[in-house]
């Protein structure tokens, strides 16, 4: 897999490992060689701005395409076919919602970020890299309907967040019913700890690997009025 780009020294060496665990994808035609080089242009992209706009930890710097890019596509294996429609929500750098809607070109995502500066860099990276299913929105969550809006989303991404309960209470007004969620497991967390907070809709979820190691904890919104993590 031949992908021309001047890369920092520093980085090649995460690179050429991120090629060669997706080699396989491409080969199998799950992944295509255009998202490939479109995923290795916005890990460039992310590279170039870290240290100005803190969009990951400054030690990922040189780790960026196997520990944020290759974890943002984790979900590509437990939803196929692909949402429709999907949120993420806080999404910082762009993970997980950019490299997703890199490899879902038919999904129309919102990238929801508060920070003014990180949005922007959002909505640079949308617009250089020429991807058109992707809306960046720069707001909170709970300012839905305020400070930003979208139709209500089929799937909703939750990474490197806080209180989940708390954010899948919000996140029910962007959703449509029944919608799923997955919210990315680190290596610290516990699945049981986080079902109990979740309450009733604890039920709805469950832990599953992802495509390129790590877990996901998926689940559901409720059909109907039930909200998540009340008890």
């Amino acid at each position: 897999m031949q992908i021309s780009l001047q890369l920092p020294r520093d980085l090649e060496p995460d690179f050429g490992e991120f090629k060669g665990r997706v080699s396989e994808r491409i080969q199998s035609g799950a992944l295509s060689a255009d998202a490939v080089q479109l995923l290795a242009r916005f890990g460039q992209l992310v590279y170039t701005q870290v240290a100005q706009l803190s969009l990951v930890a400054r030690g990922d710097r040189t780790v960026l395409y196997t520990r944020h890019i290759l974890d943002s596509l984790n979900p590509i294996d437990i939803q196929s076919p692909p949402p429709a429609s999907a949120l993420d929500i806080g999404s910082g750098g762009g993970f997980p919602g950019i490299p997703l809607a890199i490899v879902w070109p038919g999904t129309r995502f919102t990238i929801l970020e508060s920070r003014e500066k990180k949005a922007g860099f959002l909505e640079r990276a949308v617009r250089e890299l020429g991807i058109r299913n992707v809306t960046v929105a720069c707001g909170r969550l709970e300012e839905y309907g305020r400070s930003w809006t979208a139709e209500p989303h089929r799937s909703v991404y939750v990474r490197a967040l806080g209180e989940l309960p708390e954010v899948l209470r919000s996140a029910e007004r962007v959703a449509v019913p029944g919608a799923e969620w997955v919210y990315f497991l680190g290596a610290e967390a516990s699945p049981e700890h986080l079902t109990e907070q979740l309450g009733p809709g604890g039920k709805w979820a469950s832990v599953l690997p992802g495509a390129f190691g790590g877990r996901l904890l998926r689940g559901y919104f409720p059909p109907g009025p039930q909200s998540l993590g009340k008890r």
